[in-house]
């Protein structure tokens, strides 16, 4: 068991995110890239087993030809001190299985399904089965604001080569998960792309309801009714549920993989027919995005918290009309300019004053040589 702060592979150990049957796995830091990664390491006790070893290498060498962007990437795998590792994409955020079903809404489990049939029928067209879908294995990554959430399918830990003459499974020992296999894994018949798709339609199941379909108290029960009895009436646990949802569900877990449908990506689109079908809550959180997939859309604010009461439209003031221009209306005559009149004098001594005086009594003119208001007194005669 590694802790906090040691280095395996080059790698620096941050913490552990999870535990599988195959292994454990890690959150650890690229010895040379500026980036976190998540480290699966198998079990020492299973590295001596030459199947386990071939499973967990193949699991490398198939998810790393499967290039989506609902699926996790598989960056690089080796061998240090005689146990496996891989190096795989971190995904921030959690697994369905961890999600409050409470919470969930019926829209957003389509939508998670949705994005999940994407990735296993791309797989399929590859040549790769999963074999081991479930809630734990879907992966929720953390949106960035504004973004809708991205569903990334992980743990291709028993997954195979569809038609091959031998699969990793041929020791006899049951691989997947019981409460989400489908019959003909339990049997160990043939597989196709349909034991997927039952595994997908029982998970959508647990989403609705929060109890998987078959919930037998020891195994040998939960074999049983995978083999022998119908899942369960959704609407016995759901009465808010549309009816045809139920038809749906029954059509993609039938006992023979004839019965299903043809795809992952059609049992998605018809659960969401299904649902919309019907009127209910969902319908006011329904998105559909270019790719049919349903995103669910934030409910809106009331209108009066962010917009103000319309007002009706107010008629455009008209200008006033304008004052029809006035005659010129012409000054009255003014009375001419009368010529100056001189006043004469009153007749002095005979000799008139010099510059810069006035008559006795009188105010020099300003500028003289005496200041405003002074009294000029009389100058004596003088003789010619």
């Amino acid at each position: 068991m590694l802790r906090k702060g040691d280095v395996f592979a080059g790698y620096t150990i941050r913490r552990v995110l999870g535990y599988g049957g195959m292994g454990v796995v890690y959150l650890a830091r690229h010895p040379r890239l500026p980036r976190l990664t998540a480290l699966k390491l198998l079990n020492r006790e299973l590295s001596a087993d030459d199947e386990s070893r071939r499973r967990f290498e193949r699991e490398a060498d198939l998810v790393a030809q499967l290039e989506h962007p609902n699926i996790v990437n598989v960056y690089d795998r080796g061998n240090d001190d005689d146990q496996l590792w891989i190096s795989m994409q971190f995904v921030a955020g959690t697994d369905v299985a961890t999600a409050d079903v409470n919470v969930l809404t019926p829209d957003r489990a389509v939508q998670i399904v949705a994005e999940t049939a994407t990735a296993l029928d791309f797989a399929h067209a590859g040549g790769v089965l999963h074999r081991d879908v479930k809630p734990a294995n879907i992966l929720l990554a953390k949106p960035p604001i504004g973004r809708p959430e991205r569903v990334v399918l992980t743990d291709f830990g028993i997954a195979a080569v569809r038609d091959s003459e031998t699969t990793l499974s041929s020791a006899g020992t049951i691989t997947a998960t019981l409460a989400y296999a489908a019959p003909e894994h339990i049997t160990g018949a043939p597989l196709d792309h349909r034991a997927d798709q039952y595994s997908l339609a029982c998970t959508l199941f647990w989403m609705l309801t929060g109890s998987v379909p078959f919930p037998g108290p020891n195994p040998a029960a939960v074999i049983q009714a995978h083999l022998s009895k119908p899942v369960p009436p959704l609407r016995s646990l759901r009465p808010d549920l549309p009816p045809t949802l139920e038809t749906v569900l029954a059509r993609a877990t039938a006992k023979q993989p004839e019965a299903r449908y043809a795809s992952c990506t059609e049992f998605a689109q018809a659960a969401k027919a299904a649902l919309f079908a019907v009127p209910g809550p969902w319908h006011h959180h329904q998105q559909t995005t270019a790719t049919g997939v349903v995103l669910r859309a934030r409910e809106p604010y009331p209108q009066q918290h962010y917009s103000r009461p319309a007002t009706p439209p107010q008629p455009y003031p008209q200008a006033r009309p304008a004052t029809p221009p006035q005659p010129h209306q012409q000054a009255p005559p003014t009375t001419p300019a009368q010529p100056h009149q001189h006043v004469p004098r009153p007749p002095t001594s005979g000799v008139p004053p010099r510059r810069g005086t006035q008559r006795p009594g009188t105010i020099d003119f300003p500028g003289g040589r005496n200041h405003p208001g002074y009294i000029v007194p009389p100058q004596p005669r003088r003789p010619p």
